[in-house]
């Protein structure tokens, strides 16, 4: 084991001296969602090929997962090497042989625990490595700084549900050199795969703990006391030299800078070097951060040749003046060319140029833009400025807003493009294009029709400037296919005509009125016109309604229950239209209440015969109202007419009566007593009746009660018995109800009431004299009581104990028929103690011989 620890050590040594080159230009960490759970990790790495040793590239990078919240180490990841790609230039041929950059990535797949990567607070991953290139200028002795590569990324679980996040994807990072006192620009701006939102910022680099002797942190389980664990945050920042600092991190006017929003970055440099900077894009979603990825790099600044800047210019076509920005392009309907000219030059030789169109406030889909866009000039020949022609098509239209477009000419100086803009605002007016008409071959726009009449027109649609034209026919709130109407749609160029017939049916009578829309549609520039001619058509009808009527004096008819009741119903008709006559009832049927009715129907005449015997079922109901419906069959029908007879319902029923063979209804019974009560009912209607009997809050058959009857039409009785109990002595009151009911539509049940009060046995009255003589004469020679009940209800008898005067117990019995005869004592007075459990009697009793 120990030869073992001894050859790793000397491994790590030899492998720490050959990585001790400085190298690193910059990087950052990605990671992006996979499925579920699962990640992909990437690590970024910029390597300076000039200056960097190759013995630096490691073949892998051993990063580690902190959380935010208590800064311990959750995990650790191998992130293995799986590809090296050159940093390419914008122009190549501005290619400088001091700066040379290749990006290194890292990557693993990696799995997100649920169980253990919900924190709210989030996490961070970090890998650090020393170290930077030493011919940085900004930052105190480079050779030994290092680099904490840091990214921070939220819970996989968030209220209990899976949240979804991938880290920001940073633009490819810049690779051309800056020029002293010229304006730089580069796109250091990323896209989130969420679409959270990113705001950038300057940030001091992070430096950490690695150093030139231990350069990284590598995946062993168990190093060596010498080699250090990784660490968590919070990190070492790099030390920058004077003059330099988080704000300033490269001199100039301006200095450098990154905008918040879009992560443009810009700087005019005032002297040359190598410098280092520091970017960080937060991520946040719903106005929360949630995550944070940090990325370093550094920047060549040189002394470079200067490149002028290229020249755009904007002319209407015909016209001879310049275009000026601020003023406003008006081309007219009437403007025979709708075109712009841009001219465009650089006063640099031999230079490449391009020009691009490029809509500012609207879309780009409906002009041409032909000519020379792109070329080189100033080769020595009279070609020094290039021309492009815009060109807008017939219909395009600004509607009256001033629109606008930049022409950008962009040359490929070196170190950057140089570019010049021209935003020319102009109004368009579209060709003109007159409206389309209909016109109808008659004047008349309301027609009055009866059965058999025909309306007879023809339609012409016109389009003065010759566009395809449609005609066409609509019913509103109706279908032409129901209706004997001929109309056929059509279209063509410039004028159509078709025409149009009605023959007026009997289902034509049956609607008061009818509008029909007649449209024609042209389209010109994807914009239609529509244009409409509108007629009514008004039937008029000869028909006379119908009647309707009944042999009832009135309408609301009074009926008791059993009552037979006819009715007849007639319609009729002047017109002789054929009739029909229905009966219906609101809510029901006429077969639920057993109501019949019967009809015929003819040509102007419908009877009808009602007939009803009313029932106690519709009696419970309310008033109830049958409804007598005439329909009419005839071309213009008139609406149904409508009769209804409301039924008032009575039952003249006498309250049947309930007696008892008792003259009151509260009794007091001693324990044991017996009681019996005969109750009668009788109905003069000689409705069936029921008697019954029920307990007040209790059931008779719990005390011992019973209640027998009988019942016939007209008449009922009943019999009450009971003997008097102990569970009866034990309530204050017992009520029993005597109830009884009728079998009759308005039922009136009767009701009477009787009250139960039981009193149980006291001890105190049975108790004796309290003498005896015990002399043999045969007369109250014992002490006993005669009849001493073994309980009273609630108390068993236990026993009955006789003390002395001095409390000494003479006699004792468990038998309530005791007897003593005081042999053993002599004469005096002697104290009892009858034990009921519950309760006990004390007295006393005097022995006289």
């Amino acid at each position: 084991m120990l030869q073992r620890l001894l050859l790793l050590t000397f491994l790590l040594c030899t492998c720490f001296l050959s990585a001790r080159a400085t190298h690193i230009v910059g990087g950052e960490f990605e990671m992006q969602h996979l499925s579920g759970y699962n990640y992909k990790l990437s690590l970024n790495l910029y390597f300076d090929v000039i200056n960097g040793s190759i013995g630096a590239k490691d073949p892998y990078v051993s990063v580690n997962i902190f959380s935010k919240a208590t800064n311990r180490n959750i995990g650790r990841a191998t992130l293995n090497l799986t590809s090296t790609r050159r940093v390419p230039y914008t122009n190549i041929d501005c290619t400088v042989g001091e700066l040379v950059t290749d990006k290194i990535i890292y990557t693993s797949n990696i799995y997100l625990d649920p169980n253990i990567y919900n924190e709210p607070g989030g996490y961070y991953i970090t890998w650090e490595r020393c170290c930077r290139n030493r011919t940085i200028n900004n930052i105190v002795r480079p050779e030994d700084a290092a680099q904490v590569f840091y990214m921070e990324f939220p819970p996989v679980i968030q209220s209990g549900q899976f949240f979804q996040n991938s880290s920001p994807i940073l633009f490819p990072p810049l690779s051309d050199y800056a020029c002293v006192d010229e304006l730089f620009y580069f796109e250091f701006n990323g896209t989130d795969p969420d679409g959270d939102s990113l705001v950038y910022d300057m940030v001091t680099p992070l430096n950490g703990y690695t150093y030139p002797d231990q350069p990284a942190y590598y995946n062993i389980t168990y190093p060596p006391s010498y080699i250090r664990a990784p660490l968590p945050a919070p990190y070492p920042l790099i030390q920058w030299l004077p003059g330099y600092n988080a704000s300033t991190q490269i001199p100039g006017t301006p200095a450098l800078n990154i905008d918040q929003n879009s992560g443009l970055l810009t700087m005019r440099p005032a002297r040359k070097g190598l410098f280092v900077f520091g970017i960080r894009v937060q991520e946040y979603r719903n106005r929360t951060k949630i995550g944070e990825v940090r990325r370093d790099f550094q920047v060549l600044v040189l002394d470079c040749p200067r490149n002028q800047t290229p020249q755009v210019i904007a002319q209407q076509k015909g016209k001879k003046n310049i275009y000026q920005e601020g003023e406003v392009l008006r081309i007219s309907s009437s403007d025979t060319e709708r075109c712009l000219n841009v001219f465009f030059t650089d006063p640099d030789m031999s230079e490449y140029v391009e020009l691009r169109a490029q809509p500012v406030n609207f879309s780009g889909a409906s002009y041409t833009f032909t000519g020379d866009t792109r070329g080189i000039i100033n080769q020595g020949t009279s070609q020094d400025t290039l021309s492009a022609t815009v060109c807008f098509d017939a219909c395009f239209n600004t509607e009256g807003k001033v629109y606008q477009m930049d022409f950008i000419v962009k040359d490929d100086g070196c170190s950057l493009p140089r570019q010049d803009t021209v935003r020319v605002s102009f109004v368009i007016e579209p060709l003109p294009d007159a409206p389309p008409a209909v016109t109808l071959s008659t004047k008349k726009r309301i027609f009055e029709v009866r059965e058999g009449d025909r309306i007879d027109f023809n339609v012409l649609g016109l389009d003065p400037d010759k566009d395809e034209v449609l005609l066409s026919a609509t019913g509103r709130d109706f279908d032409m296919g129901t209706e004997q109407i001929h109309f056929e749609n059509k279209s063509g160029p410039g004028e159509v005509s078709s025409p149009f017939s009605w023959d007026i049916t009997c289902e034509t009578m049956k609607k008061e009125r009818y509008t029909l829309d007649f449209t024609v549609r042209s389209t010109a520039c994807n914009k239609e016109q529509i244009r409409t001619e509108t007629i009514e058509v008004r039937t008029i009808s000869n028909n006379h309604e119908p009647t309707i009527g009944s042999d009832q004096e009135a309408t609301t008819i009074e009926l008791e229950v059993g009552q037979p009741f006819t009715a007849n119903i007639f319609g009729r008709d002047l017109d002789q239209d054929m009739l029909s006559l229905l009966a219906s009832i609101d809510g029901a049927s006429l077969e639920q209440y057993d109501m019949q009715f019967s009809s015929t129907g003819g040509a102007g005449a419908a009877d009808g015969v009602f007939t009803w015997t009313p029932t106690c079922e519709a009696f419970q109901q309310d008033n109830l109202r049958v409804k007598f419906n005439l329909t009419e069959d005839a071309c213009d029908t008139s609406p149904d007419k409508e009769l209804t007879l409301e039924f008032v319902l009575k039952d003249p029923n006498n309250a049947p009566t309930l007696t008892s063979d008792q003259s009151t209804h509260s009794f007091a019974l001693k324990l044991d007593d017996a009681f019996e009560a005969n109750f009668d009912g009788l109905d003069l209607d000689l409705d069936n009746l029921i008697m019954s009997a029920e307990g007040d809050g209790f059931s008779l058959a719990n005390y011992g009660m019973a209640f027998t009857a009988t019942g016939a039409a007209g008449e009922a009785k009943g019999k009450f018995t009971w003997v008097a109990n102990c569970p009866a002595a034990l309530q204050e009151v017992l009520r029993v109800n005597f109830i009884l009911q009728e079998d009759a539509c308005d039922p009136k049940p009767q009701r009477l009431t009787m009250e139960f009060r039981v009193e149980a046995p006291r001890i105190a009255d049975y108790v004796p004299a309290n003498i005896f003589t015990p002399n043999g004469d045969g007369k109250n020679d014992f002490f006993h009581i005669p009849n001493l009940p073994p309980e009273f209800c609630t108390a068993t008898f236990t026993s009955i104990k006789v003390y002395n005067r001095w409390g000494r117990e003479v006699f004792r019995s468990t038998d309530s028929r005791f007897s003593w005869d005081g042999s053993e004592v002599n004469d005096g007075v002697y104290f009892y103690v009858i034990d009921y459990g519950t309760t006990t009697y004390k007295g006393s009793v005097t022995l006289v011989r």
